[in-house]
């Protein structure tokens, strides 16, 4: 069963930033600790708590018995447990999939990118549906580009070419707008 959950830190306190801080795990402050830029740090967090709380409300099981560590191609897990789950983050939303399936999730705030991505990164059959003329060519790139995230989350792939592989009819990829987000899960 897929359960999504997602907060916005634009209306986090200071407080509940330091109270997001001390309720995660070690290795999340660290990685907070790293980043300039407080957005980013609370960015950070809320993934991390959302992938704490989501998989604690899932099975059941008190927040602080679950630990996190990377597999191959830095694909994070929770340590013993039978769960699946991904996080992202943009603009001052976090968002976090749980799955008892292997599940990837990509959040992109809509913004005015350079289409010449899409060129070097789309299919051909994709870059025509991002350049045909119905639609915002915008939104049509986030959608792909987070299908596309989501995919390689999903399969665990790392970075990956994303020339390699096509999404336009991938029914296992599914894409949400919400406010000025384009959100994309994929679930096996």
């Amino acid at each position: 069963m897929l359960k999504l959950f997602c907060f916005d830190v634009s209306t986090l306190s200071e407080e509940e930033f330091i109270a997001l801080y001390q309720n995660n795990d070690r290795q999340r402050q660290m990685k907070a600790d790293r980043l300039q830029k407080e957005p980013d740090k609370k960015l950070s967090l809320a993934a991390g708590m959302l992938a704490r709380v989501g998989i604690s409300r899932h099975l059941d099981i008190p927040p602080q018995e679950i630990s996190f560590r990377r597999g191959k191609n830095g694909k994070p897990y929770a340590v013993g447990l039978d769960i699946h789950f991904s996080i992202s983050h943009s603009g001052t939303l976090a968002v976090c999939a749980i799955s008892d399936k292997p599940v990837g999730i990509d959040v992109e705030q809509l913004k005015k990118v350079h289409l010449k991505v899409a060129r070097r990164c789309f299919t051909e059959q994709e870059q025509a549906y991002v350049f045909q003329k119905k639609g915002s060519p915008q939104e049509k790139f986030f959608e792909i580009w987070t299908k596309k995230e989501a995919y390689v989350k999903m399969m665990g792939m790392g970075v990956s070419d994303f020339l390699s592989f096509d999404v336009m009819k991938n029914e296992k990829i599914r894409t949400i707008h919400y406010e000025d987000y384009i959100i994309s899960i994929a679930e096996q």
